[in-house]
């Protein structure tokens, strides 16, 4: 699938005719599986951007994910940058007083994007994906394609200029210079401009690519696949279609993948279950290793009942002669009874005896969850998950729970305030998840000779690198500690991000200030480039 400016102005007419005016409800950015939904009340955008597609296709309503974002607004417009792959859709809120929403689609060739900007000065607030050659800085505004280039740009030509760049020019070099200075012409539609019988002729097709004309939506069959263009194109076999949106579905639809929205959710839902499943195995497996100390407790206690003629009423410490001949020391309560502290221990123990029965069990049926969602996810990975099977599956795995409501009895507990990593080195480095919980990361989940580190002067989390010894740790661990920090800080976008650490010790939080707001002193700064692979490699 490939776009030019001739496409893309197309394509932006046509949701322009369908959509505008809509009330939209939500909007979902599916970064793993490089896709962006809008859910109207009458309809669902849908603009996939995976691999080999980069198609944008208008569906039924739907009904938005639960980590989509609220954007109750109507579409106001939607237009396509003059000479470029880029459509523009702007929102207009019906309530509250944020800034305007624009979604913009970037469709040039290995730079496909989609970035959410705000407001008339449009400043990103999100994109789907980091571009090397266009890093779409969050905060800044977002810049037209080769926007302060010094290359010279492509603008229109009349008949005497068309002329002096085909009249009497090898075609090899009038195709270059046409490509370069004429405004609309691509690698789709040069031959038909180049093959016209006179110059005059080609100068006529030109015209009418770049006004745009009356549109003849077709499906052109390619070497390279199937082809939606607002015209037929020479030397291709065509075939009509109502439109170019019901190309794309027909597109789509061909390459056997069917509705990527379905799909799209259950990846993100497969992701959210496997993770879950992961952590619960974790924690049941660490249980089953405390089970072994149930004898253990119960020797202990039998100790006690048959020494009690050795211990003192009111005694703190005691050193009894174990069944095995060991010396073992005991600390009591002095306000209970040496009995309790025995009966206690066989309590303990009972629990641990019922514990080590039941455990490998619920471990076993763990396991094969996490195997079956693993084969899910192979699957969907593969292609082979079709549309039917993700909606019969969507409804059987758990969404993440709801932000902010309280845990109903009997639930797993909330989930820790920090994400955890493993260094190359092997020293656990926690992220923190937003503001609030920055600050549980900082003071509560942490040690005072812990190292914290935070990008200077932006937005980010706070980041913890578990360290208790009284030298600095290896400079790489340190460094990609820094990079998270980065990562996940409001200058995730920049080249060099400062970032300040130091021990936790030496952080303080002034009274009343603001979540996550904190005061360091005895800082040390590292110099880092963001690096959003990072954090698959070190098992985030």
């Amino acid at each position: 699938m490939i776009w030019d400016p001739c496409l893309a102005r197309a394509v932006a007419a046509e949701l322009r005719e369908r959509l505008r005016g809509s009330r939209a409800r939500a909007l979902s950015f599916g970064r793993e599986a490089a896709a962006v939904a809008v859910y109207f009340r009458d309809a669902t955008l849908e603009v996939d951007l995976s691999a080999g597609r980069a198609l944008i296709v208008v569906g039924p309503p739907g009904e938005p994910d639960p980590d989509a974002e609220p954007i109750p607004a109507v579409l106001a417009e939607v237009e396509a940058v003059r000479d470029e792959r880029v459509i523009v859709m702007r929102f207009r809120r019906v309530r509250g007083r944020k800034p305007n929403p624009v979604l913009i689609v970037e469709l040039a060739t290995n730079r496909w994007n989609a970035i959410v900007a705000d407001g008339p000065e449009m400043r990103v607030r999100k994109r789907l994906r980091a571009v090397r050659s266009r890093p779409h800085t969050i905060g800044q505004p977002w810049r037209v394609p080769g926007a302060g280039s010094q290359t010279a740009a492509r603008g229109p030509v009349d008949s005497a200029g068309w002329r002096a760049l085909v009249e009497g020019v090898d075609p090899r070099e009038a195709r270059s210079a046409l490509l370069a200075r004429v405004e609309y012409v691509s690698g789709l539609n040069v031959a038909h401009l180049l093959e016209a019988p006179d110059p005059d002729e080609g100068f006529r097709r030109w015209r009418a690519l770049a006004e745009g004309g009356d549109a003849v939506p077709c499906l052109v069959r390619r070497a390279s696949g199937l082809q939606p263009y607002p015209w037929p194109l020479p030397g291709a076999d065509a075939e009509p279609a109502a439109s170019l949106l019901n190309a794309m579905q027909q597109v789509r639809t061909a390459s056997g993948t069917g509705a990527a929205e379905p799909l799209n959710r259950i990846a993100r839902r497969l992701a959210d279950q496997s993770r879950r499943l992961e952590r619960k195995a974790r924690h049941l497996r660490a249980q089953l290793e405390k089970t072994a100390r149930a004898a253990e407790l119960r020797d202990d206690g039998a100790l006690i009942l048959s020494s009690l003629h050795l211990i003192e009423p009111g005694t703190a410490k005691v050193s009894l002669t174990g069944f095995d001949g060991v010396q073992r020391a005991f600390e009591f309560d002095p306000g209970v009874r040496p009995q309790e502290h025995a009966n206690a221990l066989f309590r303990r123990a009972a629990r641990l005896e019922r514990a080590a029965e039941a455990l490998p069990g619920r471990i076993g049926r763990v396991e094969v969850e996490i195997a079956n969602i693993s084969a899910l996810q192979a699957r969907h990975t593969a292609g082979e998950l079709t549309r039917e099977e993700a909606e019969a599956l969507l409804p059987t795995l758990l969404p993440p729970p709801p932000r902010g409501r309280p845990a109903r009895p009997g639930s797993e507990p909330p989930p820790l305030p920090y994400r955890r990593y493993t260094s190359s080195g092997g020293i656990e480095i926690r992220v923190g998840r937003g503001a609030r919980r920055n600050d549980a990361l900082t003071f509560h989940h942490s040690r005072p000779d812990d190292i914290w580190l935070h990008a200077r002067h932006t937005a980010g989390a706070h980041v913890i690198v578990r360290w208790a010894r009284p030298e600095r740790p290896p400079a790489a661990d340190l460094e990609e500690a820094a990079t998270l920090a980065a990562n996940h800080s409001g200058a995730r976008g920049s080249g060099q991000v400062p970032v300040d650490w130091t021990r936790r010790k030496w952080v303080r939080k002034p009274r009343g200030a603001a979540p996550g707001a904190v005061i360091p002193d005895r800082v040390q700064t590292l110099f880092v480039t963001p690096d959003p692979s990072l954090e698959e490699r070190l098992g985030g």
